[in-house]
This record gives structure tokens, C-alpha cells and sequence, in this order.
């Protein structure tokens, strides 16, 4: 049992001890957490991780949503992987929202995604996370350490399969001459042998190529953003850098970013390749202002077959709010009012253009 117990607290988060020192010091009720946190975070879904950033940021939209029965059940599912640990837990308040930061992080280990998530929710600031330890700066970290681990270049140079060596010795000690179906054990046995070997060797072979693959989607992501930003024309609309206008590009910019972008989390020089193509790194801009700057057709296009959170991707749901009342000032006091976030809140345009790049990944 202690061999157990040593083996999950090894896979403990390094910060989980630190966050849930708000709530308690005992250590036993932090393994019981922390298992809760495991079990919750095993079977990973997009419900799931919008359910944790509603509840580790105090969003607006409530962490069930409005009878959304996806956010519902992931809800109910995170109180109960809790309380099946520990039938004295209860549930709410400020012990949800360390629980759902603790989740979190446990997912941005692996999950570009998440932490992307994270960051969108926070939204440059306007929503504030108050932890033992800063939430958006952990998740901007692990955001950098996938995409220097996803982007690392395999040494193809001795990528390749070995010749297989095998031994292979008939076992005829149960044939016996003139009856052919004694044969049969030895043609088992060498057709097994040949089967193991192919799978070995198929499977070596795969590895081998699936490395060729990924170098080269690398290699072709990466020409096609060089391509977009040395070219100097934007995808939609098919125009000129030059001829967008100032106050379109960092979202116009973005998405077309996004739209290269195969390998998640996309490329560190993302603000880089966005700064070049024109993307201003001074100043400020509100989102109702960059949301209010793009065309209907585009705005349309980009919406097309998402259904963005008021949560999770606020500049998203702004765009769709815009949409249902047409530009101006008709729907940005709804959508405040829904988002929680100040409507005159402003960031700077190179922010606001990669938190949108960022949300369309979280989109997709």
C-alpha cells in the first residue's frame, strides 16, 4: 500500500501542494484532492476543460452553463470524482475553484489546448485568477515547452530500420515419418516466428517513417507561414498586407495564421511572424473595436461551424454577438453584460491578435 501511495504522490503536480495550502495543510485531505484531481482528469473532453476554466476563473457564465446538458454532466462528474474518494467532501465555493486550477494544470502538462484555453479565458487580464500560484503564467510555460518539444527535429540521418536478426530452430521432436499432419506443430511454429518477425519489423518501420512524416509536416508548416508573411498577402481577404486596414489586421492576420497552423501549440515566433506581417506591438485596442473593424463576409467565415463560449473565447463569442446585430454599438453591452469582461478593457493589438489566434485552435 505504501508502494502505491509513493507511486501517485510521485505523479503529483509540483504546484498542486502550494495551491491547496489556501484550503488545508493536512496532508492526507491534499492526497484525497489530488486523487479526485486524477481521476477527473483521466478521460479528458472539451466539456470537461470549459466546466474547469469556468470554475478556476469565477467566469460570468456559470460553470453548468444554461441548461447545457454537456456542461452539466462534465460538472456533476467533477464533484463526484471528489466525493467518491472522500465522502465528506462538499462541493463549492473556493475549494472548486483550487480543485479546477489543480485540474488544469494537470492537463497542461500534455495539453497544449488547455493551457491555450487558459490564457483566452483570462483574456490579456480582464479576468483574474487569484491563486497561491499565478494560473495564466504557469499555462504560457507550458504553452512554450510543447511547442519547443512538438517542434524539435528528429535526426533523420539515422532514422532507419535495422536488418532483424532472428534465430530459428524447428522443434521435430513430434514428427513422425510417413504421417504428414505431425508436420503441422513445425509449420505452426515457423509461420508464429515469421508473424512475430514481420511485426517487429513493421512496427520499426512505421516508427521510422512516422518520424519522416512529422519532420516534414514541420518543414511544410513552417514554409507556409514563411510564405504567407515574406508574400505579403493575406489569405481572406485575398489582399495585399498593405491594403488590409490597420484596424482589421491582428484579427485577419491571426486567423490566417491559425489556419497554417497543423502541429499545436503553433510556433513560439507566432507574435514574431504577426508583428511582420504588420501587427503593431504599441498602442491599445478594445475588442469591440477590432471586432467591429471586419466585414460581415469575414466574420461569417470565421464563425462557420464553431460555437464559441462566452468563457472560454470571448473574442469569438463577440463576433457572434456582432453578427446577430450587425456592427456597432448594438451588441457589445450584451455581450458584457454575458462575458463579464469591461467592453472598454484594452490590450495591446500584438495580444489581442494571438489571444484570437490561440482561440480558433481551441476551436477547432
Amino acid at each position: 500500500m505504501n508502494e502505491n501511495k509513493g507511486a501517485r504522490l510521485a505523479a503529483m503536480h509540483q504546484d498542486f501542494p502550494k495551491l491547496f495550502s489556501e484550503i488545508s495543510a493536512d496532508g492526507a485531505e491534499r492526497d484525497k484532492r489530488w486523487a479526485g484531481v486524477e481521476a477527473f482528469a483521466g478521460n479528458y473532453t472539451v466539456p470537461k476543460a470549459e466546466v474547469l476554466l469556468r470554475l478556476a476563473f469565477g467566469t460570468k457564465p456559470p460553470a453548468g452553463g444554461y441548461r447545457q446538458e454537456a456542461l452539466e454532466s462534465a460538472l456533476t462528474a467533477f464533484h463526484k470524482a471528489f466525493s467518491d474518494v472522500d465522502p465528506s467532501y462538499e462541493p463549492g465555493g473556493r475549494q472548486d475553484q483550487i480543485l479546477a486550477a489543480a485540474t488544469l494544470l494537470q492537463y497542461s502538462t500534455s495539453r497544449s489546448l488547455t493551457a491555450m484555453a487558459v490564457t483566452t479565458t483570462a483574456c490579456g487580464g480582464s479576468r483574474k485568477a487569484a491563486f497561491p500560484i499565478d494560473l495564466v503564467t504557469a499555462a504560457e510555460n507550458a504553452i512554450s515547452r510543447l511547442a519547443a518539444a512538438r517542434r524539435k527535429r528528429p535526426d533523420l540521418s539515422i532514422v532507419k530500420v535495422e536488418l532483424p536478426e532472428y534465430e530459428f530452430e524447428p522443434d521435430f521432436s513430434q514428427v513422425q515419418a510417413n504421417q504428414p499432419q505431425t508436420f503441422k506443430v513445425v509449420f505452426d511454429q515457423f509461420r508464429d516466428f515469421v508473424d512475430e518477425t514481420l511485426s517487429d519489423l513493421t512496427g520499426k518501420f512505421n516508427a521510422s517513417l512516422e518520424k519522416v512524416v512529422e519532420a516534414n509536416k514541420m518543414a511544410d508548416e513552417e514554409l507556409d507561414m514563411l510564405s504567407w508573411v515574406f508574400g505579403g498577402k493575406a489569405l481572406m481577404p485575398d489582399q495585399a498586407f498593405g491594403d488590409v486596414q490597420a484596424a482589421q489586421k491582428l484579427l485577419v492576420f491571426a486567423r490566417d495564421l491559425a489556419s497554417l497552423t497543423k502541429i499545436y501549440p503553433g510556433p513560439s515566433v507566432v507574435p514574431a511572424l504577426l508583428f511582420r506581417a504588420g501587427v503593431q506591438t504599441t498602442g491599445k485596442v478594445t475588442i469591440a473595436d477590432a471586432v467591429n473593424a471586419v466585414s460581415d463576409r469575414w466574420t461569417a467565415a470565421v464563425l462557420k461551424g464553431r460555437n464559441p463560449s462566452p468563457a472560454s473565447s470571448p473574442i469569438h463569442f463577440a463576433l457572434a454577438r456582432r453578427e446577430e446585430t450587425g456592427a456597432g454599438e448594438g451588441w457589445k453591452a450584451g455581450w458584457a453584460a454575458t462575458t463579464g469582461i469591461d467592453i472598454t478593457a484594452t490590450l495591446s493589438p500584438i495580444s489581442l491578435a494571438e489571444l484570437f489566434y490561440r482561440e480558433i485552435l481551441w476551436l477547432r
